[in-house]
């Protein structure tokens, strides 16, 4: 009894069994029967032949059967070993799943024609086509002339107006010295945002320079514009119907969300650095 080993093995017992005594035995599952349903093991096998392209042998139904009942077996023991408390990953998919079944609610019947022109009300720009315009160009290639660029470019255009041939004119370049219809971005692609800008806010009258691009300075004529249209509503009805559902669904998902946060009295101890900021914002709210 003098032992210090004695005595460690003595008070260790006696905190073991006071443990068994308040907390009880281990948790475990609320029950010894796992059932798998004729539907579950029909989803299981499609899932397979799914994957696979194939129905599964004896066999191999077996083993994915095996597997299941394995993982749900693990699924329950960790959810009564609380396992899932505290688990970051497990909450936002969890979270996730709840928000997908708030989405599911929230689908509606097809949109009529009317549902739509009152969604498009007031949004036209997001479906009207850019503008377009073909035009011409001269290039003074800063590579080859430097500071010259910009004087040279608006010689070309002096030329231009009086008669002289693109052609006759400019440096040699792999840029096309005519171009039909395009939009800005399209333009800005090909020639560079600055060009692209330029050519946009540039007259459509006869020649002008310079206008810049990476390549140098560049004498321009609009040969041709086309303003940005609204398409005809046939034409845009199914990226209506996409983009009003869409909204739909966000906007039935944000109501459900506060909804639910609504149902509960919310106290947060904020850092004593940020509680009167923090405090202010929520007599905001």
């Amino acid at each position: 009894m003098r032992e210090p080993l004695v005595h460690f093995i003595i008070i260790g017992a006696i905190i073991f069994g006071l443990n068994a005594a308040i907390r009880g035995p281990e948790p475990r599952s609320d029950s010894g029967m796992i059932e798998v349903s004729e539907g579950r093991v029909a989803q299981i096998l499609e899932s397979f032949q799914l994957v696979s392209g194939r129905a599964p042998t004896a066999e191999e139904a077996q083993a994915l059967l095996d597997d299941f009942v394995i993982e749900e077996a693990a699924y329950r023991e960790a959810l009564a070993m609380g396992l899932a408390e505290d688990d970051t990953v497990v909450r936002r998919r969890l979270r996730q799943k709840v928000e997908f079944l708030f989405e599911d609610e929230a689908a509606q019947e097809p949109a009529t024609d009317a549902d739509l022109k009152e969604w498009l009300a007031g949004r036209e720009d997001q479906y009207r086509l850019p503008e377009r315009r073909a035009f011409q160009q001269v290039l003074a290639s800063i590579d080859r002339r430097g500071v010259e660029a910009a004087g040279d470019a608006k010689r070309f255009a002096e030329a231009l107006k009086t008669g002289a041939r693109p052609e006759d004119m400019g440096d040699d370049t792999f840029l096309p010295g005519a171009a039909g219809l395009m939009s800005q971005q399209e333009v800005a692609s090909l020639f560079g945002e600055a060009f692209a800008q330029g050519l946009f806010a540039a007259p459509t009258d006869g020649w002008i320079a310079p206008v810049p691009s990476s390549f140098g300075m560049h004498a321009v004529r609009i040969t041709e514009q086309q303003p940005g249209v609204l398409p005809p509503f046939d034409a845009i009805r199914s990226r209506l119907e996409a983009d009003r559902a869409q909204q739909m669904r966000a906007d039935r998902l944000r109501q459900k969300l506060k909804d639910l946060r609504d149902r509960y009295d919310v106290r947060i101890d904020w850092p004593k650095d940020l509680a009167p900021a923090m405090a202010q914002m929520e007599a905001a709210r």
